[in-house]
C-alpha cells in the first residue's frame, strides 16, 4: 500500500481527523496497514503489544477464556475503534484476546514512535481519552446487563445502547455478548417488536 492510500485511511480515522495534511504525511511514515481474514487472531491475552492498533475495517470480538476453557465474549468493536490502547500505551500485558469476526484491517503504529508523535500533537490526547471513556461506558453497560432481571431487559438495553453495533453484528454474535442462546435472543426480539420497542431494519433491529 502506497503512502497516499495510508494518508487517505488516516484522514478517515476519527483519532486523526484533526490533523492537517503535513501532520498526516508525517504520521503516515510510521504507520503500516495489516489485513486480516475472518477468524484470524489479532492478539492474545497476556502478550505485550508493540503497536497501537486502530480498527479501520471489519468487526473484532474481544474475549477471555473461563476456568473451563470456554470462550467468553466481552464485546465487539467495529471501524475506528482503538483496541487495547490502555495496556498498549502502558506497555503492560493485554487483558484479553481479540479475533476478527469478518475480514478486516488494522492501522499498526509502533508505540515508541506514537509516543513521540503524541508529545508534539497533544490534541490527540483528547481522542484517546474519549476512547477510554467509551471503554468505561462499555464496562458499565456490561454491569447493567448482568444486573438486569430478565433476558428481555438485557436485549432491549443492548439495542438502546449500541444502535450501530446492533446493525453490524449477526444475531448469534449479539446473543454471545448477552450470554444467552440465539433462540432466547430471537424470542425476546419477537416480544419487543410486538410491544413496538424494537423495529426491523434492513440489517437487523433498532430501538424506538
Amino acid at each position: 500500500m502506497n503512502q497516499h492510500n495510508v494518508i487517505e485511511i488516516l484522514q478517515h480515522t476519527t483519532l486523526f481527523s484533526s490533523l492537517n495534511a503535513s501532520e498526516l504525511n508525517e504520521l503516515s511514515k510510521i504507520v503500516k496497514i495489516a489485513h486480516y481474514n475472518q477468524n484470524d487472531i489479532l492478539f492474545t491475552q497476556f502478550e505485550i503489544s508493540k503497536y497501537l492498533m486502530i480498527l479501520t475495517d471489519g468487526v473484532v470480538s474481544i474475549y477471555k477464556h473461563d476456568s473451563k476453557g470456554n470462550e467468553v465474549v466481552i464485546g465487539y468493536f467495529n471501524r475506528n475503534a482503538l483496541l487495547a490502547e490502555a495496556a498498549t500505551l502502558r506497555k503492560t500485558p493485554l487483558p484479553s484476546s481479540a479475533k476478527f469476526q469478518t475480514d478486516g484491517a488494522v492501522l499498526m503504529i509502533p508505540v515508541d514512535s506514537f509516543e513521540k508523535f503524541l508529545v508534539s500533537h497533544p490534541k490527540l490526547s483528547y481522542e484517546i481519552i474519549q476512547s477510554l471513556l467509551e471503554k468505561i461506558e462499555l464496562l458499565q453497560q456490561n454491569i447493567h446487563l448482568n444486573l438486569a432481571t430478565t433476558s428481555k431487559e438485557k436485549v432491549l438495553n443492548f439495542y438502546q445502547q449500541n444502535p450501530k453495533l446492533a446493525l453490524d453484528l449477526k444475531q448469534y454474535e449479539i446473543a454471545s455478548i448477552l450470554g444467552m442462546t440465539a433462540e432466547t435472543l430471537s424470542r425476546n426480539i419477537t416480544k419487543l417488536v410486538k410491544e413496538k420497542q424494537l423495529v426491523p431494519s434492513t440489517t437487523g433491529y433498532k430501538s424506538l
